[in-house]
């Protein structure tokens, strides 16, 4: 049976997950339903911290990140689009090499999978730009046609 913690939150019984009751998973999943809706706070948290990310470039990736969104609905985009273009950067802190996937990982339960596919592939694609500056096939998104 779940119990209070010191601070009067309930917290599951268990240590191991093998040893969680129904009333344990269901406590969990009240928890989990209030921290996913928090989770639009938490991507702008994280965007704001790109502010100071990555360094050597004129912009700074939220000015990059804003900049896309708004291209994205000055074209008449959706706002799957419009969110898409918005975070497709948002993994450059913690997953610097796999940048790409890491955003549509967030991103894949909220919008449909042609903006995700996109998002997971975008770095790629910007080969097309300075691949041959730094030893990478400037047409490896030839591979996705």
């Amino acid at each position: 049976m779940p119990h209070e913690t010191a601070t009067n939150m309930k917290t599951v019984s268990f240590k191991q997950m093998k040893d969680g009751t129904k009333a344990d998973y269901a406590l969990l999943e009240h928890y989990e339903e209030h921290f996913v809706c928090d989770l639009p706070a938490r991507i702008l948290e994280t965007l704001k911290k790109q502010a100071n990310g990555l360094s050597g470039y004129q912009i700074d990736r939220l000015t990059h990140s804003l900049q896309t969104a708004t291209r994205a609905q000055a074209d008449g985009a959706d706002i799957d689009w419009i969110v898409c273009a918005l975070v497709h950067d948002i993994g450059d802190d913690l997953a610097p090499l796999n940048h790409s996937a890491y955003a549509a990982e967030v991103l894949q339960p909220y919008v449909r999978e042609e903006c995700t596919w996109v998002v997971r592939h975008h770095g790629v694609f910007q080969y097309a730009y300075y691949g041959d500056k730094v030893g990478l096939d400037v047409n490896a998104r030839d591979a996705f046609k």
